[in-house]
């Protein structure tokens, strides 16, 4: 009995620790494929065009105008542009509902690499303007992060300017 049990303990710690090791890994290559996506859509914006997605989450309800109880919803709005419907795909596979502002996060960091902040920054509405690209071709990239009270829910929206 005892043999047994330090068995199982040591088959779960090493399981455990695997997943430990394993799951850093995989939240690196989660955001290294959302940083290319969000990047090829930003860079995909022409002069003097604009391009926008907003990514809605709702925790604990449904959108005001969607029938029927559920725990979480998403959905994106990517205008069919297929830039954005690349890093809507992205998002509605990979973001949180509970979490919206992580999205938030991981586009600042992406588009504005050397941005510093903190793990324990915490973000219920913001919003950011950030310079992509080169001073003679980019776009200027507004990140917005508010409750929207007319659909329910957190709305991320992301507009990109090119210039």
């Amino acid at each position: 009995m005892i043999v047994s049990w330090a068995i199982k303990v040591s088959v779960t710690s090493i399981c455990f620790l695997t997943a430990c090791c394993i799951y850093p890994v995989a939240s690196a290559e989660q955001s290294t494929e959302f940083c290319d996506v969000l990047q090829a859509f930003v860079g995909s914006v022409k002069p003097d065009e604009t391009r926008q997605l907003v990514f809605r989450t709702s925790w604990g309800a449904n959108f005001k105008d969607t029938p029927g109880a559920v725990l979480l919803a998403k959905r994106c709005e990517h205008g069919d542009y297929p830039a954005a419907k690349n890093v809507c795909s992205y998002l509605m596979e990979h973001a949180s509902a509970e979490f919206a502002a992580v999205a938030v996060k991981k586009a600042i960091l992406c588009l504005s690499p050397a941005s510093n902040l903190d793990d324990q920054l915490t973000i219920n509405s913001a919003s950011f303007s950030i310079h992509y690209g080169s001073q003679e071709r980019g776009a200027i990239v507004d990140i917005s992060l508010s409750e929207d009270s007319a659909v329910g829910g957190m709305a991320l929206k992301l507009v990109a300017d090119g210039y």
